[in-house]
């Protein structure tokens, strides 16, 4: 899993996710700090975010990767979002916010979602994506901000 320089220039949709909740909030229904997500890409049938495995990145806690099964593990596609801030200050999560995504595998152990070191993947890749056991291991390294879909 890897950041791209340029949105969607892997393909059709390869940079945009959608926000599912993972408790049975409808769709519509907004989405507050600390709720449990579902992070679906929308290329092509839409895959699900999650950890996979160990990683051997200096500082990394799992691998990232997409999964067509949303429950191929036990908490490895689930994500419990975190806002630094929003205003007003109501708990909502809204398009320009920070947040930070900590993965539910081992009872909410997975590690936060964090940009690790430059990818060795071509085609506009920029950094790797694991998890840490910090929220932002390094400056803004596990910090992700809301956009609105293009």
């Amino acid at each position: 899993m890897s950041t791209n320089e340029t949105p969607n220039s892997r393909g059709p949709q390869t940079s945009v996710w959608k926000v599912v909740s993972a408790t049975g909030k409808a769709n519509g229904h907004r989405i507050t700090s600390g709720d449990v997500i579902y992070l679906v890409n929308q290329y092509s049938t839409g895959t699900y975010l999650e950890t996979n495995g160990i990683s051997n990145r200096s500082g990394a806690k799992y691998d990232v990767s997409t999964t067509a099964n949303k429950n191929r593990g036990p908490g490895t596609t689930k994500w419990h979002i975190f806002g630094e801030t929003s205003s007003p200050a109501d708990g909502h999560i809204r398009t320009n916010d920070v947040v930070n995504l900590l993965n539910d595998y081992g009872s909410a152990n997975g590690g936060f979602l964090d940009a690790n070191g430059l990818s060795s993947q071509h085609g506009g890749a920029k950094y790797d994506v694991t998890t840490s056991h910090y929220t932002d291991r390094g400056p803004g390294t596990g910090s992700w901000k809301v956009l609105p879909a293009s």
